[in-house]
């Protein structure tokens, strides 16, 4: 029997190649890969939307899988128990559990006996559920369930990390050039607290350069601490300003500094990241 972390071992050491394929490519591997290291003869990854409680065949692996892309339903089962509960699931009796529903085994023709259910979370948002179904051995073991969640888990991380890189990518093409061209200064955040944003005003305002791009907003301290502190209201606290104003020294002089802070929105509409629009109003 195979030593299930050198199984893992190998998964993680793989895990950078497909990352580079992208995020349809990773959840292709937690299923296929994923199903022989759990040691089970199907797996599926359903797409989760909170908002709507729907779950959506993303991948599936098994005898049926190819017919079962695309459907979407409202949770139930197990995949819907872990979604709503945000916890992983290990049913060893399908037949005999309440979680468990017959909708899918009867539309396709496949039986189902056991199932490990694991929610994909990264950074507090679900990315989806997938399933180890029918274990080869006849039941799964907690020893399963815990590969089952470390694969999961690490997936979850390079696909929500490849998600951040393509928004942020698209939000650079998108908005670069409004952001550089803005009257105002402008410095943003991404959710990790590195400086992804800091355009030409910013700089005239604070006489640098763009040595503080893509470094910890902390960093800005020794510039003003009050940008530090308004950027960071933002990220843990989800707290916006409009219209405030503090003082700042810029080498040795004393600036009066108008802003606004802001959540970032990523082409997608969900937050990825937190700014400050600002004004030097030390003459008006």
């Amino acid at each position: 029997m195979s030593d299930p972390l050198e199984l893992i071992s190998k998964f993680t050491e793989e895990l950078p190649a497909e990352a580079a394929k992208g995020e349809e490519a990773l959840w292709e591997y937690l299923a296929r890969r994923g199903a022989g290291i759990v040691n089970c003869h199907a797996a599926s990854f359903f797409d989760a939307d909170e908002t709507k409680k729907r779950l959506t065949f993303k991948k599936s692996i098994g005898p049926v899988g190819g017919d079962l892309i695309g459907v979407s339903f409202a949770y139930q089962g197990v995949a819907g128990a872990c979604a709503e509960g945000r916890r992983s699931v290990l049913v060893n009796d399908a037949e005999a559990s309440p979680l468990f529903t017959k909708k899918v085994d009867k539309g396709s023709g496949f039986q189902t006996k056991t199932v490990i259910a694991v929610p994909a979370l990264a950074n507090g948002e679900l990315l989806g559920v997938i399933e180890f179904i029918n274990s080869i051995p006849g039941s799964f073991s907690d020893a399963d369930l815990r590969t089952a969640e470390t694969l999961t888990a690490l997936v979850s991380r390079d696909v929500y990390i490849r998600k951040q890189e393509a928004t942020i990518k698209q939000l650079n093409l998108k908005g670069e050039s409004t952001i550089n061209n803005l009257s105002g200064g402008f410095i943003g955040s991404d959710l990790e607290g590195r400086v992804i944003f800091f355009n030409p005003k910013a700089s005239e305002i604070f006489e640098v350069g763009q040595e503080y791009l893509n470094k910890p907003v902390v960093g800005l301290f020794q510039l003003c601490p009050e940008v530090v502190g308004a950027i960071g209201d933002v990220l843990k606290q989800g707290k916006t300003v409009r219209r405030m104003e503090f003082t700042c020294a810029v080498n040795g002089k004393k600036k009066v500094i108008g802003y606004s802070s802001i959540n970032i929105k990523g082409v997608d509409g969900k937050i990825i990241g937190a700014g400050v629009i600002f004004q030097d109003i030390t003459n008006l």
